[in-house]
């Protein structure tokens, strides 16, 4: 670091006694004046630019119509071919029919069956935790309080579930081995 120093300031010294020589006629130099703004300046660039990419954009439709063609198996269209005129057919006279009779009295119709019950819910895993266990019964993720069709859930352990009805009936659903 000191040799730079030191060649800095011989340098300053030189300069010192050594003034510029004030003789030499050198022309100034001049701030370049900037021209108002051309038109070409910009839009011709732009064009082209414009240009450039509408013609990237058509190629690309262009290529992929001609594959979704392909891919799909459009028919293309064949010459034209001269439409024959079909005479229509001449109508059928409907066959007439008697009027309808009134139905005899019969005993009434029985009553529909009820629907069948809903399938026994069946239970598919547990996992059983201090901190909070849930079932997995039907599919569905279930917790203890939860709603299960007509049934509620009362209890979960480490191996079985119980269900309660509304009329208070109990259902225990265990892990199948």
């Amino acid at each position: 670091m000191s040799r730079i120093n030191d060649a800095l300031k011989r340098a300053q010294r030189a300069q010192q006694k050594q003034p510029p020589p004030s003789g030499t006629n050198l022309p100034r130099l001049l701030p370049v004046e900037s021209r108002p703004g051309s038109v070409i300046g910009w839009i011709l660039p732009g064009a082209i630019g414009f240009l450039i990419v509408a013609a990237c954009l058509f190629i690309g439709m262009a290529l992929v119509t001609r594959t979704v063609t392909k891919a799909a198996g459009k028919p293309r269209l064949a010459a034209a071919q001269p439409v024959t005129p079909v005479a229509a057919p001449a109508p059928i006279p409907a066959p007439k029919t008697p009027p309808p009779q009134p139905a005899p009295a019969t005993s009434p119709a029985p009553p529909p069956k009820p629907p069948p019950p809903p399938p026994e819910p069946k239970l598919q895993g547990i996992v059983y935790a201090a901190t909070g266990s849930w079932a997995i019964v039907d599919g569905k993720n279930v917790h203890v309080g939860d709603r299960l069709g007509e049934f509620q859930v009362k209890e979960i352990s480490p191996r079985a579930v119980t269900l309660e009805k509304a009329d208070g009936s109990q259902k225990k659903l265990g892990l199948d081995k």
